[in-house]
C-alpha cells in the first residue's frame, strides 16, 4: 500500500437533521447554490482532492498545510457572508478539522491515524470555526492572517498519545479577505462539498429559539424535569447562552472526608457560578441525580438545555488533596477550560471558599469570551442586547486600556438601544465613566460620574440584589472621594456574594485613601486568594504596591509594580508607581525609562492635573503623597 504525507481536511454541516427537519427542500437548494458558487472553483485553485463523503460531512487532502487552511477560512468567511441573510435557526454552518500527518493510499481513499486525527478535530470545532492540530500549526503559523489560541492537549478514539489542538482566530483574515476583489480567493471552499451534503436526509426536529435571557428558568426547568430535551413533544430547545450545569464532583480517593468535600465543592460552585450576570444554572438536586453514575456530557446537555457542563475531581495524595476541573462545550464535548487546585489535607475547609470563588472567578470571565465569539459567528448582522453586552465585558477583560474602555462603552451603548433594560449593560456602561476618572483619562471628571451614577442607579433599581453592582457603585463612591460610602458599598456587595474578590480588594485600597494604608494589602490579598488569575489582578497588585510606598517599605513596592506590569502591560499607570519605587531605592538611572513610558501614555498629565484629579483629599493621605510627587518632579513631570 501507499503511503504519504498529507493534510487531510473533515468538514461536515453542523445540525444538519435539524436542518432538514425545518425546511427539507429550501435546506438543499441551498447546498446547491453553495456548491455551484462556492464549492467547485475550490479543488483547482487551492491544488486539493475530494477523498470522499462521510454522512453529513466530507474528507479533502490538501498537499499545502497553508492551501488548506487558507480554503477553511474562506469557507467559513464566504458562508457566513451568503447565509447572514438567513433566520438564525436555519443558517448552514461548518465546523471544520485539520491535520497534517502520514496516511495509507488505498484505491483512491486515505486511511490512518492521519484521517481519525483529523476527524476528532472536527468534532472539537466551534460551530462556524476551524481547529487544527500542531503540526498543522506549526507549518502555517506567520503565512496567513489567522491567530491560534492554543486547546491543550485532547485525547483522541483510537489514538495512544493525545493531540494537541488550536482553535484559528480568522478576524483579521476577515479584514484581508473583505477587502479583495470578488475574482481573489475570498470565496474559495474545499470542492463538491454541498454536492456530498445534498444526498444526506435526517430526522425532522422542531428547534425552538431560547427565551429572553431574562426569563429562561421556567423552560430550562421543565426540561430537566421532563429528562429529554423538550418533553414528551419531542422538542429540541437552544440552550440559553451562558447556561451549565455543575456535575458532582467524583471522589477518586475512597476517602469518606472527601466525599463530603467533593459534594460541598458542587454546591458551592453551583451557587457561585449562579450569581453570574445572565446565568442559568441547573439545581443542586437535578445535577445530583447524575452522581457516580458514568455521563455522556452531550447527552447530559441535551437532557438539561444547557450549553456547559463543568465536572471535576478530588483525590488524596499523601498529605495533599487536589482538585482538578473542567469545563466542557455540552455540543461538541471539547474541553473549553482545566484547572488543579493542590491543598494540604488539613486546610481543605479552610480554602474550600477560595477554590470555588477561583473557578467561578476564572469561568465567569471565561465563558463571557466563549459567548462573546458565539454571539459574533452566529449573529454578526443582527447582535441583540446580550450579545453586545458581553462584547463589552470581554473587551474590559482582556487589557485595562483606554482604547478597550472606549470600544466598550460602544458596545454598552449599542446595547441599551436594544434593551433599555439591560442590567449588564447598564452596569458595564456605567463602569466605563467610572474608569475614565480613575485612570485620569479624563479631565472632566464631572461629564462622567453623574452619568455613572444614574446608570448604576438604574441598575439597581432592576435588580436590586446584584452584588456585582454594589462593587461597581463601591468605585463610584471612591471616585466620588467618598471613600467611606465605598467601603460600605463593598461591605453589601460581600454580604450579597462572600467570594465576590473584587469587593475585598475595593475595601483594602479604600483604607489606603483614608490614610491607613497598613490595612490595604490584608484585604487585597483577601481578594487575590478568591481570584488569583483575576482581569483586575494588576489594579490589585497597584493597590499594594502604593500603599506600601505609603508606608515606606519601597522594595517590596518594586516587586509589586513589577508584578503588576507583568500581569498587564498595557495599564501605564504602574510605570510611573515603578519609576518612583526606583528612585526611593537609589536605582535613578532606572527609573528614567519607564517614566518616559508613562508620560508617552498619558500626554499632557502634570503635576497640577495628577492632584486635582487624587481620589482623596484626606490629610493622611494628602501627606503620604508628597514624597511621591517630588520623586515625579525629579524625573520631568511638568509642573
Amino acid at each position: 500500500m501507499e503511503r504519504k504525507l498529507v493534510t487531510i481536511v473533515c468538514a461536515d454541516v453542523a445540525g444538519y437533521s435539524r436542518l432538514i427537519g425545518l425546511d427539507e427542500e429550501g435546506t438543499i437548494a441551498r447546498l446547491k447554490a453553495h456548491r455551484r458558487a462556492l464549492i467547485d472553483p475550490a479543488i483547482a485553485r487551492h491544488g486539493g482532492r475530494l477523498v470522499k463523503t462521510m454522512g453529513d460531512g466530507l474528507l479533502v487532502e490538501f498537499a499545502s498545510p497553508v492551501e488548506a487552511v487558507r480554503c477553511a477560512a474562506e469557507l467559513q468567511l464566504a458562508m457566513a457572508a451568503r447565509e447572514a441573510s438567513c433566520p438564525e435557526e436555519r443558517r448552514i454552518q461548518f465546523r471544520i478539522g485539520i491535520n497534517l500527518g502520514d496516511v495509507i493510499v488505498d484505491d483512491g481513499d486515505v486511511l490512518g491515524d492521519g484521517v481519525n486525527v483529523a476527524a476528532r478535530l472536527e468534532a472539537l470545532a466551534d460551530v462556524g470555526g476551524i481547529c487544527i492540530s500542531r503540526s498543522v500549526r506549526d507549518q502555517v503559523r506567520d503565512r496567513l492572517p489567522v491567530s491560534f489560541e492554543d486547546l491543550g492537549e485532547q485525547s483522541v478514539r483510537n489514538i495512544a498519545r493525545p493531540v494537541r489542538c488550536y482553535r484559528v482566530r480568522f478576524d483579521t483574515y476577515t479584514a484581508e479577505a473583505a477587502s479583495e476583489a470578488p475574482d481573489r480567493r475570498r470565496w474559495l471552499v474545499p470542492a463538491a462539498l454541498a454536492a456530498s451534503l445534498v444526498l444526506l436526509g435526517g430526522t425532522g426536529l422542531l428547534f425552538v429559539m431560547e427565551k429572553d435571557p431574562a426569563e429562561p428558568s421556567t423552560e430550562a426547568a421543565a426540561t430537566a424535569s421532563s429528562g429529554i430535551a423538550g418533553g414528551a413533544a419531542g422538542m429540541v430547545r437552544a440552550a440559553p447562552r451562558l447556561s451549565l450545569v455543575v456535575l458532582p464532583f467524583a471522589n477518586l480517593s475512597g476517602d469518606l472526608d472527601q466525599e463530603y468535600f467533593a459534594d460541598g465543592l458542587t454546591e458551592d460552585l453551583t451557587a457561585d457560578l449562579s450569581r453570574i450576570d445572565g446565568s442559568f444554572v441547573i439545581a443542586r438536586n437535578t445535577a445530583f441525580t447524575y452522581k457516580n453514575k458514568p455521563v455522556d456530557v452531550r447527552q447530559v446537555g441535551r437532557d438539561l438545555g444547557v450549553r456547559y457542563v463543568l465536572e471535576g475531581s478530588v483525590r488524596r495524595s499523601g498529605d495533599m488533596v487536589r482538585v482538578n476541573a473542567q469545563l466542557i462545550d455540552a455540543e461538541t464535548g471539547a474541553h473549553l477550560w482545566a484547572d488543579r487546585f493542590d491543598r494540604p489535607r488539613a486546610e481543605l475547609i479552610e480554602t474550600q471558599s477560595e477554590i470555588t470563588a477561583g473557578i467561578a472567578s476564572t469561568l465567569r470571565v471565561k465563558l463571557v469570551d466563549i459567548e462573546s465569539r458565539r454571539g459574533q459567528r452566529e449573529r454578526p448582522n443582527n447582535p441583540d442586547a446580550m450579545d453586545l453586552a458581553m462584547r463589552g465585558w470581554a473587551l474590559i477583560y482582556a487589557s485595562q486600556t483606554r482604547d478597550n474602555n472606549a470600544a466598550a462603552r460602544h458596545l454598552f451603548e449599542e446595547a441599551l438601544k436594544v434593551d433599555p433594560q439591560a442590567v449588564s449593560a447598564l452596569t458595564g456602561l456605567g463602569f466605563t465613566h467610572i474608569r475614565d476618572v480613575l485612570n485620569r483619562w479624563t479631565n472632566a471628571p464631572d461629564d462622567h460620574l453623574p452619568k455613572a451614577d444614574e446608570l448604576l442607579a438604574r441598575s439597581l433599581a432592576l435588580a436590586p440584589d446584584n452584588a456585582a453592582t454594589y462593587q461597581y457603585k463601591a468605585l463610584l463612591r471612591r471616585a466620588q472621594r467618598r471613600s467611606e460610602e465605598a467601603i460600605a458599598a463593598a461591605e453589601r456587595a460581600v454580604s450579597l456574594n462572600r467570594n465576590l474578590a473584587a469587593a475585598y480588594t475595593e475595601m483594602g485600597w479604600n483604607y489606603a485613601l483614608l490614610g491607613q494604608p497598613e490595612k490595604t494589602e490584608a484585604s487585597v490579598q483577601q481578594g487575590i486568594r478568591l481570584s488569583p488569575r483575576d482581569p483586575f489582578l494588576v489594579y490589585w497588585l497597584s493597590y499594594i504596591g502604593v500603599a506600601k510606598l505609603h508606608q515606606h517599605q519601597d522594595e517590596a513596592a518594586l516587586e509589586m509594580f513589577r508584578r503588576a506590569i507583568d500581569a498587564d502591560p498595557g495599564f501605564p499607570s504602574n510605570y510611573g508607581w515603578l519609576a518612583a519605587a526606583y528612585v526611593f531605592t537609589g536605582r535613578e538611572a532606572e527609573a528614567r525609562e519607564p517614566m518616559e513610558r508613562w508620560l508617552r501614555a498619558v500626554p499632557g498629565m502634570t503635576l497640577t492635573r495628577y492632584k486635582a484629579l487624587e481620589q482623596s483629599d484626606h490629610p493622611a493621605y494628602v501627606a503620604q503623597r508628597s514624597r511621591i510627587y517630588e520623586a515625579w518632579r525629579k524625573l520631568g513631570m511638568p509642573e
